[in-house]
């Protein structure tokens, strides 16, 4: 097992995880820190758990966003088939990678 500790919002949390998970871990927890200090700024006085419940709920929202997206590609593709339906998708998620990004 491999363990890190990681910072979000100025505070340290140990975690373990699988072996060789520990930069994706790293990688995860600094864009819950970007969205929780995007929130600090914008919110403004707030608890720790509030900032935290409010980042999980935008971050999980992206994601329904994301599969919401992906499902009305896969509905797509089956009529369109062949290339242009594969350009749609590549632009898409392109678009919603982008967007995660600069959350």
């Amino acid at each position: 097992m491999g363990s890190l500790t990681v910072k979000v919002n100025g505070r340290s949390y140990p975690i373990i995880c699988g072996d060789g998970e520990e930069s994706h871990l790293e990688y995860l927890a600094e864009f819950v820190d970007k969205k929780v200090l995007d929130l600090t700024e914008s919110v403004g006085n707030a608890s720790e758990g509030q900032l935290l419940l409010m980042a999980c709920l935008l971050i999980a929202d992206d994601l329904s966003q994301a599969y919401e997206t992906i499902e009305k590609l896969r509905d797509g593709a089956d009529g369109e088939g062949g290339a242009p339906a594969h350009d749609a998708w590549a632009e898409k998620l392109e678009a919603i990678a982008q967007k995660l990004e600069s959350a």
